[in-house]
């Protein structure tokens, strides 16, 4: 593995904006969701938290587009939603923001699928983004950043150039597999999923202090906001990110980038080679 040694135009904090755009399989839904603890009762289906989760795709991106306003982001969208909602889809990449590979469900998580069923899930959701975009996902992103022990292989294999299922660095480091580079882009420390329980002003709090901490910091730094659609596309919560956007656009050292644009940067700079 190597790291990254600087941003473009020597700016000191690379900014990734990532936004999950999720559905569960029929018959499963976000274990997270407020009513779903109070649902005890195996085999019946708990329509509040499924209806709870399919508020992303139906609200919470359009207002997440309108808060991003001219920040690039990169969207993971699992299969089943350009499946079921392929007009979504097209807007979120129409509005300029690279669409990621999210797995085809919330509950099709790589670590549980053996080699084969891992492959063809890869290639499923390849092939339904690039039908709905007319353009081939290059980034990756796993249901709770859980990949297999073949993963980025299987990734690489497939031709993809990063991933997003790794927690183990500061900074994006290239990793070596049996079909070549992969870049891995590291997961955020903080998620509306979990963090926002504290409030939506002490979620707001706490990616400021963060971005706060890297700007001064010697650098290069790299500042990871995750939300998603059905969390943060609600109204209060939306209205934190939004703040905390207009933070990274009032600096004028921090690189606003999506995904693809940074693993591209770090290849070049490392010469591909990793």
């Amino acid at each position: 593995m190597r790291t990254v040694t600087d941003w473009p135009g020597g700016r000191k904090v690379a900014a990734l904006v990532t936004v999950a755009l999720e559905l569960w399989s029929p018959g499963h839904w976000p274990a997270y969701a407020p009513m779903a603890a109070a649902w005890p009762l195996s085999g019946i289906d708990d329509t509040h938290s499924t209806s709870w989760a399919n508020y992303g795709v139906t609200t919470g991106i359009w207002r997440l587009l309108d808060v991003l306003g001219d920040l690039p982001a990169t969207v993971g969208v699992n299969g089943l939603v350009a499946e079921r909602h392929p007009e979504t889809v097209v807007a979120v990449h129409e509005a300029g923001h690279e669409i990621a590979a999210h797995s085809w469900a919330q509950d099709v998580v790589p670590a549980l699928l053996d080699v084969d069923a891992e492959r063809t899930n890869i290639r499923r959701c390849t092939d339904i983004l690039r039908r709905a975009t007319g353009v081939r996902p290059t980034g990756w992103m796993s249901p709770r950043a859980t990949g297999s022990r073949h993963t980025a292989d299987l990734l690489a294999e497939a031709g993809y150039g990063w991933t997003g299922d790794h927690s183990d660095h500061d900074l994006p480091q290239v990793l070596s597999t049996a079909h070549g580079p992969l870049v891995s882009l590291m997961h955020s420390d903080y998620s509306d999923v979990r963090d926002a329980a504290a409030g939506p002003y002490a979620y707001r709090d706490l990616h400021r202090e963060l971005l706060n901490q890297l700007l001064t910091a010697p650098g290069p730094g790299v500042f990871p906001l995750t939300v998603h659609a059905h969390v943060a596309g609600r109204p209060l919560l939306a209205g934190m990110v939004g703040q905390i956007l207009d933070d990274i656009r009032g600096s004028g050292d921090i690189w606003v980038a999506t995904h693809a644009e940074v693993a591209e940067h770090i290849l070049t700079q490392q010469g591909g080679i990793s």
